[in-house]
């Protein structure tokens, strides 16, 4: 399996965008994984709350294909399998940044995430698909 991770996030955000493909590609995955700060306890997030991407300041229709869960290794929200190749496709294109945030809902707020840096994406990718025999450009059907 290879995995390409963010590099840098802002300060005062929190977490790792994290793609994954598995030999040539096949079932390439997304997820944002929450870091919870020292001392925090519980869910970062409600169930009725749901995802906003945007990526260089503009919101991302991809934001409605993330669902939200719980495993061993904590909270994260992860795309729709069908959809990484926009994503990638998305972030790539990118100049600037790419924001994870949840409009919470009881809160009537959206809070921001995790901020991260678009730099270097695209290079990192390129060299992850070259490591497990992939076109980042073009993913087979998984």
């Amino acid at each position: 399996m290879c995995y390409v991770y963010s590099l840098r996030s802002a300060k005062d955000t929190s977490g790792t965008l994290i793609f994954g493909f598995l030999e040539k590609g096949y079932n390439a995955s997304f997820e944002y994984r929450y870091t919870p700060y020292p001392g925090e306890t519980g869910s970062p997030w409600e169930q009725e709350d749901y995802v906003v991407l945007s990526v260089d300041g503009s919101e991302s229709w991809l934001g409605d294909e993330m669902t939200t869960g719980l495993d061993s290794h904590g909270d994260f929200a992860s795309l729709t399998a069908g959809f990484v190749p926009e994503m990638i496709a998305m972030i790539r294109a990118a100049t600037s940044n790419v924001e994870v945030a949840f409009d919470r809902e009881k809160l009537g707020e959206r809070w921001v995430y995790g901020l991260f840096s678009a730099t270097g994406f695209s290079a990192t990718v390129v060299k992850a698909g070259e490591w497990c025999q992939f076109d980042p450009a073009n993913l087979p059907a998984s």
